[in-house]
């Protein structure tokens, strides 16, 4: 059955109170699911809703998935798809979860996160995998709002966000896959999508991680001020001004205009005031 089939034959119809925006074209549902190599590889979908992606999903040689589903209604939709889909995995290489996606803890070592989110939940997501639990995945590929997918990649702007920076310390990729346009959606959204793909860094420091949090929260605090008048806020002036000597940073720097390279040597010498 095609997206539209299925909508009909279980007569759903989306939830405004879950952010829920159907995506129905087959095309590029395909390429999501195409864009990179998926044989043998274990799957966390977030939000899989009526199961259109999981499908095709299930059709590339995948090795374990665990959907990840919050709405109910759903999951009873999804409970019964899977009785009726000849598929090869087993019942325990497939597993359906009726929880919030930020309590998930994900049961594999080695995976990769598929997810078409209520883009209201997109920086939480992005921040759960990224951050919060110890066992991150490899890779994620995210529909999102394409405003806060431009955002990520410093798209138009060309300066540093919070989330830019978030993303773009634990990951060494990140490529938009494609545009997805508002009719491509039931019901269409009042705004342009994109999907992202993100490839998570092999190594990072964990110990620097909630200084780094700490630190670029404080220093986006607010934003049209000064760096240094921020970062004065918490710390004593004179030790703060030695550091942007040392770094050759002017006083007028503001947050945004950093590199990631140089929040990270400002964080490491932060922590040693």
């Amino acid at each position: 059955m095609n997206p539209s089939q299925i909508l009909k034959k279980y007569n759903i119809f989306p939830k405004k109170s879950f952010g829920q925006n159907f995506l129905i074209n087959e095309d590029i549902l395909e390429k999501i699911v195409s864009f990179i190599d998926l044989k043998g590889k274990n799957i966390i979908e977030v939000w899989p809703w009526y199961w259109a992606l999981t499908e095709k999903l299930l059709l590339k040689g995948i090795s374990a998935i665990d959907l990840v589903e919050l709405d109910k209604k759903m999951v009873e939709i999804l409970e019964d798809r899977i009785k009726t889909w000849d598929f090869n995995l087993t019942s325990s290489k497939l597993r359906l979860n009726n929880i919030d996606i930020l309590k998930y803890e994900p049961i594999f070592d080695d995976y990769l996160v598929i997810a078409n989110i209520p883009y209201y939940i997109t920086s939480p997501i992005l921040f759960r995998f990224l951050y919060d639990i110890p066992n991150k995945p490899t890779e994620m590929i995210i529909l999102m709002q394409k405003d806060v997918a431009d955002k990520i990649r410093k798209i138009k702007w060309n300066k540093s966000s919070v989330l830019s920076l978030y993303v773009e310390y634990k990951c060494v990729e990140v490529k938009e896959i494609i545009k997805v346009w508002p009719w491509n959606f039931i019901p269409p959204p009042k705004v342009e999508s994109s999907v992202l793909y993100f490839k998570l860094r092999d190594v990072w420091d964990n110990a620097l991680d909630k200084h780094f949090i700490d630190m670029i929260k404080l220093w986006f605090s607010e934003k049209r001020k000064k760096l240094i008048s921020n970062l004065s806020k918490r710390f004593d002036h004179n030790k703060v001004s030695a550091i942007f000597d040392l770094l050759w940073l002017s006083e007028n720097t503001r947050a945004e205009e950093l590199s990631l390279d140089i929040w990270i040597r400002l964080v490491e010498n932060m922590i040693k005031i």
